[in-house]
């Protein structure tokens, strides 16, 4: 095979393998086999110019990949703009570009962003994928600490492990239409999702409860939000966005960024019963829901709604209230029992069936989705943290589980209640 460095329009040998460098530094090779001729790739680049433009064609050969390391640790580029022939990108293309600021995949037809493709881009503040692109690999964009928007089309439906890995999650806005798996994707990341590329807040109008909690967020916050209640006795904000309702009454959120404020009516409303079921059936729990996705938010608002009541370990006894779904509606305090009549409740209101499992002093529920009975303990999954009461943070240790997944920790009469043997959840389903 021969091979060498033929700068300019110097004609070159048509063999596979050939490589040559184009007057800006960018490095190519022959990528011909007998079944696909004409074409090369990007391997690497040895210029000095800040933007990098490839271009669909060079030499006649149609410059159809990027090949992988080809820019990785470039210290130099701020730009690049992809041809629009480029259909594949390799492993680690672009990482560690330390001063890339934007790429532009120009009607690029690729179906695949790779792993670690952007990597430690900590410049990199936007990125629109096109719109054929299919599936995003691992940590593809991990370490972009400026990223603040990501277009995805509707086509992405695979995705990697640790995609935004060490990226400002608390600005990073996942772009892509409703109802999409990137949309799913990115709420089960904890990134917030939006349809639109505009500047704007998560709603306008809010209704919670006395001591509940919201995280407000900016879609496509170029820089940092710094964010105000206008009478913090009603809610308070803190700079992250996190909203906590404190009395009744209604007041004002206001989101700076940029230059612009957006604006957020927040009304809290006094904790009883009536108010809980009323935010948890408008805000939480929807009607338009699939099964699965209105037990996992009665079982989130359980868990960030309700604390374990304490006095049980210092007295070994507890109000009769916390046995009761009132104690969890009413005064945020309950033990096993109360959490598990609570969970009925919601899920009866949605003709989802659903059971209390009690065994070895403790109680907790079975749900039905679709034709399968799943165990689901919403006290165990709100567990005592670092000796706090008041966790947060949505565990799923005993979320949808099997009867042996349960056998470790849990005893009940086997034979009263159904049999919970599927791992198989039908995500889709809906009741009714």
């Amino acid at each position: 095979m021969e091979t060498g460095s033929i700068t300019g329009s110097t004609s070159i040998l048509n063999n596979a393998g050939t490589v040559f460098t184009d007057k800006n530094g960018i490095v190519y090779e022959v990528i011909e086999t007998a079944e696909d001729i004409n074409k090369c790739k990007v391997v690497s680049y040895t210029g000095n110019k800040k933007i990098v433009i490839i271009p669909d064609e060079y030499n006649g050969y149609a410059v159809t990949s990027v090949g992988g390391n080809a820019f990785y640790g470039n210290e130099i580029i701020t730009s690049i703009k992809l041809g629009s022939n480029i259909t594949t990108i390799g492993i680690n293309a672009f990482s560690h570009c330390i001063y890339l600021k934007s790429i532009d995949f120009n009607g690029a037809l690729i179906k695949t962003i790779p792993e670690g493709c952007f990597e430690a881009c900590g410049l990199l503040k936007t990125v629109n994928l096109p719109a054929s692109v299919e599936k995003t690999e691992n940590r593809a964009f991990a370490f972009c600490s400026s990223l603040y928007q990501v277009v995805m089309p509707g086509k992405t439906e695979k995705f990697g492990k640790d995609i935004f890995y060490g990226c400002n999650k608390d600005r990073l806005t996942v772009v892509t239409p409703q109802n999409s798996k990137a949309e799913n994707f990115a709420k089960e990341n904890g990134l917030p999702a939006t349809d639109t590329t505009k500047l704007h807040l998560l709603c306008n109008n809010l209704k919670n409860i006395e001591g509940g909690q919201d995280k407000l967020y900016v879609y496509n916050a170029p820089s940092k939000v710094k964010w105000e209640s206008h009478n913090k006795n009603i809610a308070n904000v803190n700079k992250y966005g996190k909203v906590t309702a404190i009395k009744p009454g209604t007041t004002t959120i206001t989101a700076k960024v940029t230059g612009i404020k957006l604006k957020c009516r927040i009304k809290v409303l006094k904790r009883n019963k009536k108010n809980c079921l009323k935010v948890i059936y408008s805000r939480y729990v929807r009607k338009e829901m699939t099964d699965y996705q209105k037990i996992y938010s009665a079982h989130a608002w359980l868990i960030q709604n309700v604390k374990y009541d304490k006095t049980l370990y210092k007295k070994g006894t507890v109000p009769a209230i916390s046995h009761t779904a009132e104690g969890v509606f009413n005064s945020g305090t309950a033990v096993c029992d109360g959490y598990s009549k609570a969970f009925i409740i919601i899920m009866a209101h949605y003709g989802i069936k659903c059971k209390m499992v009690t065994g070895g002093a403790h109680a907790w529920n079975m749900v039905k989705i679709k034709n399968k009975w799943y165990h689901i303990d919403c006290t165990y999954d709100d567990p005592v943290v670092n000796g706090s009461f008041n966790n947060k943070e949505i565990f799923l240790d005993f979320f949808l589980k099997t009867d042996k997944e349960m056998y470790a920790t849990h005893i009940w009469d086997y034979g009263a209640f159904p049999k919970c043997k599927s791992k198989k959840i039908d995500k889709n389903y809906r009741t009714g």
